[in-house]
């Protein structure tokens, strides 16, 4: 078989699954079932083998394997198969309790990485930029700016005063402010929205008609 055959084949197979895909709009059918079933496989798939690949075996062979033995550099290496291992011991009722050590080593260290990547990588580059680009010219721009991202940050304030009653209740600035930044985040995710939907159908456009033009050439 020719590779000029074997692309037609994947155009003819990739518009089916298209297809399939779509035909969920008429409701859920056998189609659509089978197209999300070999796409999650093929997705799982894909990820176990670059994970494996890309990550696992490398990290083995460095800091494991590598001559001459070093320990420290040993100790290091076993530490992910460590709280692994940890993991593994949630699935036990008997030993669960000792598997939450385990579960709260990532979460911590996924919620410090993820911190400072907020920090580091979006809002102290955000202040830094917009306290540059605060001029005349641009001045209600950037003052928008830094209204709406105040705004928000009040809007996940989960503080409150606790009434005599027992009932707590927000301050009125800390609701006030909140309610202009509630605006801006439903702004945000419908422009945001209204974006991905003109770039998927930018991108179904382009697809479907270079497929066509392959399978019937002029």
């Amino acid at each position: 078989m020719t590779p000029q055959q074997l692309d037609q084949i994947g155009l003819i197979v990739g518009a089916l699954f298209t297809v399939a895909i779509f035909s969920y709009l008429l409701g859920d059918n056998f189609l659509y079932r089978i197209a999300i079933h070999i796409f999650i496989g093929a997705a799982a798939a894909f990820v176990l083998i670059a994970s494996v690949e890309g990550v696992l075996l490398p990290w083995i062979n460095t800091l494991i394997l590598a001559q001459p033995v070093d320990v420290p550099r040993l100790i290091y290496g076993l530490i992910p198969f460590f709280i692994g291992y940890l993991l593994l011991l949630k699935l036990s009722p008997r030993y669960s309790r000792i598997g939450t050590l385990g579960l709260a080593i990532v979460v911590s260290i996924g919620a410090a990485v993820a911190l400072w990547g907020a920090l580091a990588g979006t809002l102290i580059p955000f202040v830094t930029e917009t306290a540059r680009s605060f001029t005349p010219e641009n001045a209600l721009d950037g003052l928008i700016a830094v209204l709406g991202t105040a705004c928000v940050l009040v809007y996940f304030t989960f503080t409150g005063v606790r009434r005599a009653s027992g009932e707590v209740t927000q301050l009125l600035p800390i609701r006030f402010t909140g309610r202009i930044g509630q605006v801006f985040i439903t702004i945000t995710l419908g422009a945001t929205y209204a974006l991905l939907i003109i770039s998927a159908l930018s991108v179904l456009t382009g697809i479907l008609s270079g497929r066509l033009s392959l399978l019937f050439p002029q």
